[in-house]
C-alpha cells in the first residue's frame, strides 16, 4: 500500500498543504525518536515515510489531548450494515455538505445511542432516525458524536440514522486525511482515512484517535459525489450513473455490495483522464468471465508508458489468482486513479497511487486480498495488511513472466531487509501513523515472518494457509492470534512459539558456526557447532536451520538442523569428507549476522547400536555394541540393562580406536522386554562434556538435541518362542536333538559367553556347571 519508489515530489506538498512547507525542507534521512532509521526516499514505503516526516515535522492536527470519550457506546453494540454516503464537493469554498445515512443493527437488549466519528467544526443540520424521527445528538470531544436514539433498540432490531452536515474539512493524520488542492493548476479533492482519519471529512462508526480500533464491523455503500465540472469523481465498487445536474455540476453515484471497513472508502476527484481494460479470468464450468478494469490519470501524466506501467495490474491479477485464489471482487472491479501522495492507498476496488511503480502496483493490488478483503482487526496487528502486501511485492518478482523464480524472491527479500530488527512486528505504539505505520515492523519485518513461515511449513502448506485464512476471514478482520491459530490448525502443529518470537517480541537471530569433518566406523559425518549471538536480551530463536556441506571430490548436500539453543552441536552423515558449509545459504531466515569460526568439541552421541529402539529380535544376542562420535570415558556404572528379572550385569569391553563400547550380559537374556540406558554420566575425552543421548525417531541416529546431557534410552524385546536349549535354532517349533548337543559343546570350546548357561559371574567362567544346566534345560524341553 504504501510502498513508493519516488522522491516527495511538488505534487505531494500540494496535496497536504497543513504539512507541505514542512515536507519541502526535509531532505535529510531522518530518524525515529526511537532510533528507528528511516528508508531514503526511493527505498521504502510512502506511506511509512510520510508518517515519519510529518510526525517529526510535528505538523498533524492536535487531537483531543486529554483523553477520549468515555461516555461512548461500545463498538460490539452495534452492527452498521450500509452506509449511503451523498455529498457535494465545492473546490472554491473548500465545503463539503451533505448526508450520511446509516443502517445500523443493535447487537444488544436497549440501546438508547450510537456513537459515530465527525469532526466538531462541521455542523449538523439535522439527525434523522428511520427517516422521520429527530434525534439529538452531543460533541463530547474533537472527534466524537452521540446520537440520542428515539427509543431503544433490542438485539437484532434494524433502523436508519441520516446525519446532514456541512463545513470546511481539516485534514488530519501524517498522511493528509483530506484536501481540497490543485494538481497541474486543476482543482483536486482527495482522501486517505486510514489509519483512524475517516471522521475529518465524512460521518462514520470508527474507533477513536490513537486507539487500537476494530476493523471488524464490515457494510456495503453507495457514495454519491456532486461536483462541478469538468471533474469527475471516482469511489468504491461500480458507478452507477454520472447524472447532469442544473449549475454546470455532475452527480457520480458508485455503490458496491462487497462489505468494505471505514479507512477504505475515499473519494478523489479531478479533470481524470479515464480508460478502462479487461480482466478474464476462468470460471469453473470452463468458460471465462471478465471483469473491468479502471483507469484515472492526471492528463500531464498520461503518457504510454505511465499507461503500460499501471496496466501491469492485469498480469498481476492473473499471476496472484493461483496463490492468494480468484480476486476478491471480481463482481465489480478493480482500478488505480491518480492522487497527490508519492506511494499508493488500497482503497477496496480502486487503488490511489501517485507513482507507476511496479512494486507500488504489486503491493496495493496485494492489499485488496490482505487488508481489503481480509482486514487486520486492529491497529497493532497492522502487519497482516503491510507485511502480506509487502511479501505479495516480492511474491510478484518470484512469478512474474519471465523471472528466475527463486532467486528472484531471494533477491527481492533481500531489498526488503528491514535496517533496525529490534523493535517488534507487532504495534503495541498505536498512538500517531508513524508508531503504526513502521516501515522496518510492520511492512519490512513483517514480510520476512511470512517468508521465513513459508519454509518453515513449506511452500504447498504456506498457500494452503493464506487460503484457509481467506476462506475463515473474508469480508470481515483478524488478529495476529487469530492468523497464527490458522497456521497451526493448517500444519498440524503448533506454531505460537514461531510469531511470539517474531512478531510478538522484538530482535532477530545472529549465527556463528564452526565445522569439522570425521569419520567413524566408515561413516563420514560433519560436526557442526552453532551459537547464537544476539543482543542476551533477545533470548534464542528457535528455527529449522538449512546447512548447505560442500564435499571433498566435488557437489554438495543440504542438511536442516532444528536449532533451539543458543549454542547447539550438530552431527551430520554425509557420504564424502566436508570442504566447507554455508548456513541458511539462500537467507530464508532473518539472520543480522552469519560468522565463521573454528569449531569448539562439544557433547558425544551414540551414532549406532547393534539392537535399535523398538527391535523385536528372534532370539537374544549375546553383546551390544554401541558407537560413539568420538572417543569417551566409560565404566559399567554408565550403562544399565533391565529385563523381565529385573537389573541385568553387564561387562563392558571399550575400544577407544574405533569409539565402540561392547556391553556383554552376564548370562543368555531370557525372553521378554529390556531397556537399556546409557547414562549421561558417560563423557567425551576432549571436551568431557556428558553424553547427548536423546533419541528420537525415525532414525535416532546419531542421538541427541545438541547440547550435553540426556541420557540415551533403547527399548527391545526378545522373542517368547527362545528356547536356550535350541542351540542349534532348529523350526520355528524347536527340535531337541543331539545336533543342540553339538552346537554347545562348540559353543564352549570357543569360549564364547553364550555357552555361560550357568550365568557364573563377570566375565563367564565356563566349567562343567555350564554342561550341568544346559542338560537340565535340555531335559525341560521348550514351550
Amino acid at each position: 500500500m504504501k510502498s513508493s519508489h519516488l522522491a516527495l515530489a511538488a505534487g505531494l506538498a500540494a496535496s497536504f498543504l497543513p504539512i507541505a512547507a514542512a515536507l519541502a525542507q526535509h531532505q535529510h534521512t531522518p530518524r525515529r525518536n526511537d532510533g528507528d532509521a528511516i528508508v531514503p526516499d526511493g527505498e521504502g514505503c510512502g506511506k511509512a515515510l510520510a508518517a515519519q516526516r510529518a510526525f517529526e515535522a510535528r505538523t498533524q492536527p492536535h487531537e483531543d489531548p486529554v483523553g477520549f470519550c468515555m461516555a461512548c457506546d461500545a463498538e460490539a453494540d452495534t452492527d452498521v450494515l450500509h452506509c449511503d454516503l451523498d455529498i457535494e464537493i465545492i473546490p472554491a469554498t473548500s465545503t463539503i455538505a451533505g448526508s450520511n445515512t446509516f443502517t445500523i443493527k443493535s447487537n444488544i437488549n436497549g440501546l438508547t445511542s450510537f456513537t459515530f466519528r465527525l469532526r466538531n467544526q462541521f455542523v449538523i443540520s439535522a439527525a434523522t432516525i428511520n427517516g422521520s424521527a429527530p434525534a439529538i445528538v452531543a460533541t463530547p470531544t474533537t472527534t466524537t458524536r452521540i446520537a440520542t436514539l428515539d427509543r431503544a433498540y433490542d438485539a437484532g432490531e434494524i433502523f436508519t440514522l441520516r446525519i446532514d452536515y456541512s463545513g470546511v474539512p481539516v485534514s488530519a493524520g501524517s498522511f493528509g486525511s483530506v484536501a481540497f488542492t490543485t494538481q497541474n493548476g486543476q482543482p483536486l479533492f482527495q482522501t486517505l482515512s486510514e489509519p483512524y482519519y475517516a471522521y475529518t471529512w465524512w460521518p462514520c462508526k470508527d474507533g477513536d484517535v490513537a486507539t487500537v480500533g476494530d476493523n471488524s464491523d464490515k457494510f456495503t455503500a453507495t457514495v454519491a459525489i456532486t461536483a462541478p465540472d469538468p471533474i469527475k469523481a471516482v469511489s468504491n465498487g461500480l458507478l452507477q450513473g454520472a447524472d447532469p445536474l442544473t449549475g454546470s455540476r455532475t452527480k457520480y453515484r458508485w455503490a458496491t455490495n462487497y462489505p468494505l471497513t471505514t479507512y477504505l472508502i475515499f473519494v478523489g476527484a479531478t479533470n481524470y483522464t479515464q480508460w478502462q481494460q479487461t480482466y478474464t479470468y476462468p470460471l469453473s464450468g470452463g468458460s471465462n468471465g471478465t471483469m473491468p478494469v479502471h483507469f484515472s490519470v492526471y492528463p500531464a501524466n498520461d503518457t504510454p508508458s505511465n499507461r503500460a506501467a499501471w496496466e501491469a495490474c492485469l498480469q498481476m491479477l492473473a499471476t496472484y489468482r493461483p496463490i492468494f485464489g480468484e480476486y476478491p471482487f471480481v463482481n465489480e472491479k478493480y482500478g488505480i486513479y491518480n492522487f497527490n501522495f508519492s506511494g499508493g492507498e488500497e482503497h477496496q476496488t480502486y487503488t490511489g497511487q501517485g507513482t507507476f511503480s511496479e512494486s507500488v502496483t504489486a503491493h496495493e493490488l496485494g492489499h485488496q486480498w490482505w487488508g481489503d478483503n481480509v482486514t487486520c482487526k486492529t491497529w497493532p496487528d497492522i502487519w497482516l495488511n503491510e507485511g502480506f502486501a509487502t511479501y505479495s511485492e516480492a511474491l510478484w518478482l518470484e512469478r512474474k513472466p519471465g523471472s528466475t523464480g527463486l532467486p528472484a524472491l531471494h533477491a527481492a527479500m533481500a531489498a526488503r531487509r528491514p535496517t533496525q530488527t529490534s523493535g517488534t512486528v507487532y504495534r503495541t505504539d498505536v498512538s500517531s501513523a508513524s508508531t503504526i505505520f513502521s516501515s522496518n515492523y510492520a511492512y519490512r519485518k513483517g514480510a520476512w515472518v511470512l517468508h521465513m513461515l513459508r519454509k518453515i511449513v513449506g511452500d504447498a502448506t504456506f498457500f494452503d494457509i493464506l487460503a484457509a485464512y481467506r476462506a475463515q476471514y473474508q469480508d470481515s478482520a483478524a488478529t495476529t492470534n487469530e492468523f497464527a491459530a490458522v497456521c497451526s490448525a493448517v500444519y498440524g502443529q503448533d506454531l505460537s512459539w514461531f510469531f511470539q518470537e517474531w512478531v510478538f517480541e522484538g530482535g532477530a537471530v545472529a549465527y556463528a558456526s564452526g565445522w569439522q569433518t570425521v569419520n567413524v566406523a566408515g561413516q563420514d559425518y560433519l560436526r557442526l557447532r552453532l551459537r547464537q549471538t544476539q543482543t542476551a536480551t533477545f533470548g534464542v530463536f528457535l528455527m529449522p536451520v538449512d546447512v548447505r556441506i560442500d564435499l571433498v571430490g566435488g557437489g554438495s548436500i543440504t542438511a536442516t538442523v532444528w536449532n533451539d539453543a543458543l549454542t547447539q552441536w550438530f552431527l551430520i552423515p554425509i557420504p564424502a569428507p566436508a570442504s566447507g558449509i554455508a548456513v541458511d545459504e539462500f537467507n530464508w531466515i532473518l539472520a543480522t549476522a552469519k560468522t565463521s569460526e573454528a569449531y569448539v568439541n562439544g557433547p558425544p552421541k551414540l551414532v549406532a547400536s547393534s539392537v535399535t529402539p523398538g527391535q523385536a529380535l528372534a532370539s537374544a544376542p549375546p553383546t551390544v555394541v554401541l558407537t560413539f562420535s568420538e572417543s569417551v570415558t566409560a565404566s559399567a556404572a554408565d550403562f544399565e540393562l533391565i529385563g523381565p528379572g529385573g537389573p541385568v550385569a553387564l561387562g563392558l569391553n571399550y575400544n577407544a580406536a574405533s569409539f565402540a563400547a561392547t556391553l556383554t550380559p552376564s548370562g543368555p537374556l531370557s525372553p521378554g522386554a529390556y531397556t537399556l540406558t546409557i547414562r549421561d554420566s558417560l563423557r567425551s575425552v576432549a571436551a568431557s562434556a556428558m553424553l547427548d543421548g536423546e533419541l528420537v525417531g525415525p532414525a535416532y541416529f546419531p542421538s541427541g538435541n545438541g547440547q550435553p546431557g540426556g541420557a540415551a534410552t533403547i527399548a527391545f524385546s526378545i522373542a517368547g518362542t527362545t528356547c536356550y536349549a535350541n542351540c542349534d535354532g532348529s523350526s520355528s517349533a524347536p527340535v531337541l536333538n543331539v545336533n543342540d548337543f553339538i552346537c554347545f559343546q562348540n559353543l564352549f570350546a570357543a569360549g564364547d559367553p553364550a555357552a555361560n548357561c550357568d550365568a557364573s559371574t563377570t566375565p563367564p567362567v565356563l566349567n562343567v556347571n555350564d554342561f550341568v544346566c544346559f542338560s537340565n534345560a535340555f531335559a525341560a524341553g521348550c514351550p
